[in-house]
């Protein structure tokens, strides 16, 4: 009782500011935990192919949200909020006009175009009139989300949001179970639910702002949005590239095994997040006093702790594959380790990226991420007609260490720029830590099918750690207080 209270005594202490925050992370671990959790019970109603189907309708749809939208539900609505500040309900219900008035107009392209893009995206009209439903109505809902929290009202989004987590697997269950369409069935469920709040909310905004068209609005929404929808769609295709890819030159079946393979590997990934997240306020302090050594070594004990969760990952993928999906996904579990290496590569490109927006140099943020993107679309067209989809795992290993490596450099010279002469960071720790990864990861790739071995493998290595922690803690220099 006496630790329930110290909590909520703990909670009521915190201002809205903090509050907003938690109740926003708590939200998107709510959401991807659900994902997550309904996974072992859709790969077990649908086959591999109907899975596939849906897996590649979803990143489809990320990629056309931004192209209809452009995202003005995001970066340019904060931004516009403070430029706007004595219309604020205004603002919002414009952006809401603009981004259904554009969604339409692109489905006016797309009745037009309808056979290109049906035979582009390797899905049924039927199915593409769903996703343009849900593409009208996904901006209003964010819209109203984002809306409160720019004013840190978080009960009633944490409300709508818990909501939606919780009733939309219900429903999706629901319609996949009364069907023989159910991979159609999965994403009528989708965009209908997405529909119901989004209208919801759509009309809210309007009444509220009393503006659907407002040509000050439009203009700066439009024109700050614009320029972003590149570094927005390289990050999608990043992250969606590959399941489209597999679809296109293996079939949908292959991208569903892909699909599982990937939730899987990337479960690290909301955890590095909420790392990251924790540790940017932390860095940008010990820079701002400068004090490099500690923030290098508190930086580099952080790499080892994700780089020992994303090696324990790999090791344990086939028991995962087991528990998340039938015998018709068993090759999976080959494309997780490269995949859970690669959130190693994010993590630590998200902490060099950090320091180059902490020095204001973000001129090649974007055109990293760039470039990124169109490696790993170059490096699929080739490997996966030549290997198979399973390739599509070590191109994203690939592209995300070169990622990682441009940031690397890119920040050094930033550094430079900026008088910063000690290095902040241990690049040689560093190097030898990636490619102890590397080293993990095809090692256990070499004994997946030996189940005893692995396990051995796993205690060996576990019990080495812990014998010799000392050993490799001063070893990678991170001893406190030296």
């Amino acid at each position: 009782m006496n630790v329930l209270k110290s909590l909520r005594d703990k909670y009521a202490s915190l201002s809205d500011v903090k509050k907003t925050a938690l109740w926003h992370t708590f939200c998107n671990v709510a959401q991807r935990g659900a994902s997550v959790i309904t996974t072992p019970i859709f790969t077990r109603l649908l086959t591999t192919g109907e899975y596939g189907l849906c897996s590649v309708y979803l990143a489809w749809f990320e990629i056309f949200l931004i192209i209809t939208s452009l995202n003005v539900q995001n970066e340019g609505l904060n931004n516009g909020l403070i430029r706007f500040e004595h219309d604020k309900d205004g603002f919002t219900s414009a952006s809401a006009g603009l981004a259904v008035t554009m969604t339409l107009c692109w489905a006016g392209v797309y009745l037009l175009l309808r056979p290109q893009i049906d035979a582009l995206t390797g899905l049924s009209s039927f199915v593409m009139l769903f996703m343009f439903i849900e593409l009208i109505f996904n901006p209003p809902l964010y819209l109203w989300i984002n809306r409160n929290r720019y004013d840190f009202r978080y009960r009633r989004p944490t409300v709508v949001m818990l909501l939606y987590s919780v009733l939309y697997p219900v429903v999706a269950i629901a319609a996949v179970l009364h069907t023989q369409y159910r991979a159609e069935a999965r994403i009528i469920s989708i965009a209908g639910f997405q529909g119901v709040f989004g209208c919801f909310f759509l009309f809210w905004l309007l009444y509220r702002g009393r503006k659907f068209y407002d040509a000050k609005y439009w203009k700066f929404a439009f024109t700050f949005n614009l320029p972003l929808v590149l570094y927005h769609m390289s990050q999608t295709l990043l992250n969606r590239a590959d399941s489209i890819m597999i679809n296109y030159y293996t079939g949908t079946a292959d991208a569903g095994v892909y699909n599982v393979a990937y939730t899987a590997a990337t479960l690290s990934l909301l955890v590095v997040s909420g790392i990251n997240g924790s540790f940017n306020p932390w860095m940008y302090r010990r820079l701002k006093e400068k004090n490099h050594r500690e923030l290098g070594r508190q930086a580099l004990n952080l790499c080892v702790l994700v780089a020992l969760g994303t090696v324990a990952l790999t090791a344990f993928a086939p028991d995962i594959i087991r528990i998340l999906a039938t015998g018709d996904y068993v090759e999976a579990q080959w494309i997780i380790p490269p995949v859970s290496a690669s959130v190693f590569f994010i993590f630590t490109y998200m902490i060099f990226a950090n320091v180059e927006m902490y020095l204001g140099e973000t001129r090649f943020v974007s055109l990293i991420t760039v470039a990124g993107a169109g490696l790993n679309v170059v490096l699929n067209a080739v490997f996966i007609r030549l290997y198979g989809y399973i390739a599509a795992g070590w191109t994203t290993l690939v592209c995300y260490a070169l990622i990682a490596l441009w940031h690397y450099v890119y920040m050094l010279r930033a550094c430079r720029r900026h008088g910063v002469e000690a290095p902040i960071f241990r690049g040689r720790a560093l190097m030898l830590l990636s490619l102890g990864v590397l080293a993990a990861t095809f090692v256990m790739l070499l004994v997946y099918r030996l189940g005893y071995v692995r396990y051995a493998v796993i205690a060996a290595a576990a019990a080495v750690v812990w014998l010799m922690r000392g050993r490799l803690v001063g070893a990678l220099g991170i001893r406190r207080g030296e």
